[in-house]
């Protein structure tokens, strides 16, 4: 009974920590101990410190012995892993969804295709590169869950915060929202046609376009 409630602890801090990574909360160059943050939720330190221990093993965090933790900034290393990450699961996704039966991928197709009107209606409203890059994380994640394959889900959704941050810094960039849009319908149009190939290189081809952009921002961290 002891040993449950401490793991629904720690998955408690898991989750409190890891929510204020991602909206912002929690910023760079500081530095946040485990008492604190016991004290914001209410629990004791021990599950805290275990939900550090997983959110540095999941790169989101860098662990400053005796003093807490801050948060990790990218290296060029981290960059690159995510690309080939992204580049062998997104890209073979594409490909499979190309070689399907074109009536069972219709309802995806709608779905992508809605996605593609909502990046269009977004970027001619001048909307912030936020708002935008959800959008994109959408478009991807349609492709990615499409294949039914639960283990690259968790591997995707483990790099999901890394990233929309590199989508977030490559889009902010003159023109990438725009030819981010195309680069997108070209590769909806690929799998519609059932040309596996293509699909796999529009893939291919949009992933590593904001590529220099991104090791760029390793060093524009704050």
């Amino acid at each position: 009974m002891r040993t449950r409630e401490v793991k629904v602890l720690q998955v408690q801090a898991y989750t409190y920590i890891k929510d204020h990574i991602k909206n912002g909360s929690l910023v760079f160059n500081q530095i946040y101990s485990e008492t604190g943050i016991a004290q914001e939720i209410g629990i004791s330190r021990t599950p805290v410190r275990d939900a550090i221990h997983l959110l540095y093993q999941e790169g989101l965090v860098d662990i400053i012995p005796n003093k807490g933790f801050v948060l990790h900034k990218m290296t060029e290393k981290d960059v690159m892993e995510t690309y080939e990450v992204r580049s062998a699961i997104e890209s073979y996704c594409c490909s499979k969804l190309a070689a399907q039966p074109p009536e069972t991928i219709k309802p995806l197709l709608r779905e992508l295709q809605k996605s593609l009107e909502k990046q269009r209606q977004l970027f001619e409203d001048g909307c912030e590169v936020e708002l935008f890059a959800e959008e994109d994380k959408n478009f991807h994640y349609l492709l990615v869950s499409s294949s039914a394959n639960d283990a690259f889900m968790d591997i995707f959704s483990d790099y999901m915060y890394w990233i929309k941050r590199l989508a977030c810094y490559s889009l902010s960039k003159e023109g990438r929202m725009q030819r981010t849009i195309e680069e997108h319908k070209g590769i909806v149009d690929a799998i519609r046609s059932g040309d596996a190939h293509s699909a796999y290189n529009a893939m291919q081809f949009h992933i590593h376009a904001p590529l220099d952009f991104n090791l760029e921002s390793i060093y524009q961290q704050p």
